[in-house]
């Protein structure tokens, strides 16, 4: 699974891996996350997400717009 470099409007988004990993970058910062991790995209900041272990990724994704 990969999620390309983007960014979203006036809201922000929770990852929560709920198994497997990957490489999570959020504007220009690289990170590897693994199952238990919470992860915020803050409003406006670009990020991209690559899923890069054999095992399948899983996340819960909340995502609140921002007034």
């Amino acid at each position: 699974m990969t999620v390309g470099p983007h960014r979203h409007g006036n809201n922000e988004e929770m990852y929560i891996v709920l198994s497997g990993g990957g490489t999570m970058t959020i504007e220009g910062e690289v990170q590897q996350i693994k199952a238990g991790d919470m992860i915020l995209n803050a409003a406006f900041a670009e990020h991209g997400l690559v899923s890069d272990t054999d095992a399948p990724l899983d996340l819960l994704v909340i995502q609140v717009g921002m007034d």
